[in-house]
């Protein structure tokens, strides 16, 4: 061999041995740098010399190529665990605040309730003393102020999904723009010949970044691009070309953020579940299930008090012996129309349903759809959107769940949607509207006495008012006519207008009136039942507004169990999101561990290999300087 042969296999060794040194040294150098995937020098021995007599002499080393690490599955799990880890982190955050909404004892909801009825005890006790009505009209504007500050809380955490996902939005689009142009990059660069791996490690970076926002599937093309789909399939991102997500109001709920992609001018709405995970999803899971529920419950909870003490308030008289005005007001049921319902020339809806409260002590914690039955044209469903339970087919003035349905003299049309609102617009509008203690209606309107001359053990429990009778009630007696309850109801003049038989433990009903016994009556026992003479001087009706405490109004609870139930529905969310939390977080960092032990920079390996290619580099210098030292012994020879 040749001393020019020999120099050029030192020069090729010392060319690779320092190829190898400096792909080692930029492994050293981004070992921190995040999306970086470690890098090798490919090699291979060159050609060989024509057979010599000898043998096949080599003729040296070229490298081929310098290639990335990469793992396709390992990725792709990262990602999708990114986005489950975010998604979960962003429902937890939210869930934490929105325990603090409903807080407990004396501070929350149900202990405001409590402290209206302790105030009916006391002014049972005293129903003539104006500073125990007082007290009764402050714990009133408490609650209703209470109920606002909670209802403005929730609406404050609504308005902050909002934003946080239209930032997350931006964010998304604007990777996705990235992503589109560094694809145009990737494609210039001849992937086939020669990989640009740090434009591979920015791709792969940018797909994690996206996937952190929104749940996204990545499919990487033969020259190296990358596609990426939303969870529902929804193309984002097409070689260099990428499409905006678009965030907007609900068009069937308008306080709420709904999500769309846009293609070629037009919106494609995205669903929750079309987003799957990351920020945004777990944003609209937040908004969907945890923060509807919250509004729900408490407006069904001020809904049905508002309502029991309004009823039991118009029941009785105050001080000037007129019937009681109500305590609360509270916004009306709603209807919300979907923005794309139809409408006529002039853009007004054709159709407008409306509902109206029947019975607020059994409504339930939940918003309602209505649409049309796609099974049956010409009739109509109601989906209770808590629990998806279909109600069908509706009717003109139905009544469900406590709340009637009004179709209107418009029929929805064939592909219209309505969103119901029976209690969650309740707590918003509360309003404490009585400002003068006479006028709290402590007082029954009749009272009732025995007969001195009764023999039986017969006393009156209570006379509750069923229904108020406008035209004020007339005097009668309750007279008792055998031993076994058989008796007759006598007006002023001994004319028998009723009668019937007492069964121990059901009131004797009489002129919207429910008279309540106890003991045994016997013939000749007569009561006599008269309107109220002094109201100052009755309690009647204070002390049913302070047994409401023990009564159930809310879906078959008390006002106290209600709110306990939402608290810890609440609770339950909570612990349940913050598990979930920790578990996705965990999985998303053994992941994340998973890949970099596959692609990433190991510094001992990085140091033992920068010792193996130093030596490397020093052999080849070692047959560089032989080579030199043959060619100069021949030049001597020549001389």
């Amino acid at each position: 061999m040749s001393s020019t042969s020999l120099m050029s296999l030192g020069k090729q060794a010392a060319f690779a041995a320092y190829a190898q040194l400096q792909t080692t040294g930029n492994n050293i150098a981004n070992a921190s740098t995040p999306g970086y995937s470690r890098q090798s020098v490919q090699q291979a021995a060159a050609a060989a010399t024509a057979y010599a007599g000898s043998g096949y002499l080599g003729r040296g080393v070229t490298v081929t190529s310098v290639t990335r690490a990469s793992n396709l599955f390992l990725s792709s799990q990262a990602v999708a665990a990114t986005a489950a880890a975010a998604a979960d982190a962003a429902r937890n955050d939210k869930l934490k605040q929105l325990e603090q909404v409903f807080a407990s004892g004396d501070a929350g909801l149900g202990g405001s309730a409590t402290q209206i009825f302790n105030a009916y005890a006391d002014l049972a006790a005293a129903p003539s003393d104006l500073s125990a009505r007082q007290v009764v009209l402050g714990r009133l504007e408490g609650f209703a102020s209470l109920v606002r500050s909670v209802s403005l809380q929730i609406e404050q955490s609504q308005a902050g999904v909002n934003n946080d996902v239209s930032a997350s939005v931006s964010t998304v689009n604007a990777l996705a723009d990235q992503l589109a142009r560094l694809n145009i990059s990737i494609a210039a660069t001849n992937p086939a010949s020669q990989a640009p791996n740090d434009l591979l490690d920015r791709r792969d970076l940018l797909i994690k970044q996206i996937g952190e926002q929104v749940e996204v599937h990545a499919l990487i093309g033969p020259d190296q691009t990358a596609s990426l789909f939303v969870a529902s399939g929804q193309n984002l991102v097409q070689a260099g070309s990428s499409h905006a997500l678009v965030a907007r109001p609900d068009t069937a709920n308008p306080s709420c953020i709904a999500m769309g992609i846009q293609i070629a001018g037009r919106i494609a709405m995205l669903g929750t579940q079309a987003i799957g995970g990351g920020l945004i999803g777990g944003l609209l899971s937040f908004q969907l299930t945890d923060l509807g529920d919250a509004r729900c419950r408490v407006g069904q909870l001020v809904t049905g008090l508002a309502s029991a003490v309004n009823q039991q308030q118009a029941l009785g008289l105050d001080l000037q012996g007129r019937p009681g005005t109500p305590l609360f007001a509270f916004p009306d049921p709603r209807v919300q129309p979907d923005a794309g319902n139809a409408r006529d020339g002039s853009g007004n809806l054709l159709a407008q349903p409306t509902i109206s409260l029947m019975d607020a002590s059994v409504l339930k914690a939940s918003d309602y759809q209505l649409c049309g039955d796609p099974a049956n044209a010409g009739q109509y469903l109601v989906t209770r959107l808590s629990d998806g339970q279909r109600f069908q087919p509706v009717v003109d003035g139905q009544v469900i769940d406590g709340f009637a349905i009004n179709l209107g003299a418009n029929l929805p049309a064939a592909g219209d949607t309505f969103l119901l609102k029976p209690v969650s617009a309740s707590a918003s509008g509360l309003t404490a509207l009585l400002k003068n203690p006479i006028g709290l209606a402590a007082a029954n309107p009749v009272t009732g006495d025995p007969n001195p001359a009764n023999t039986g053990s017969a006393t009156i429990n209570a006379i509750d008012t069923v229904t108020f009778s406008a035209a004020g009630y007339s005097p009668f007696t309750l007279s008792f006519i055998d031993d076994s309850g058989s008796y007759q109801m006598l007006d002023v003049d001994s004319n028998v207008v009723a009668s019937g038989r007492f069964v121990v433990g059901q009131p004797i009903s009489h002129d919207g009136l429910a008279i309540s016994l106890s003991g045994r009556p016997i013939a000749g026992d007569r009561f006599m039942i008269a309107p109220t003479t002094y109201p100052a001087a009755n309690n009647g009706n204070a002390l049913r507004l302070d047994s409401m405490a023990s009564r159930s109004l809310i879906d078959g609870q008390t006002v106290g169990d209600a709110y306990a139930s939402a608290i810890a529905q609440v609770g339950v969310r909570a612990q349940g999101a913050a598990a979930a939390a920790i578990n996705s977080s965990t999985f998303s960092t053994q992941a994340d561990a998973s890949l970099s032990g596959a692609v990433g920079v190991n510094l001992d390996e990085e140091a033992a290999r920068l010792i193996q290619y130093q030596q490397a580099y020093q052999a080849a210098a070692k047959v560089l300087q032989a080579s030199q030292l043959m060619f100069d012994a021949m030049l001597g020879v020549a001389h």
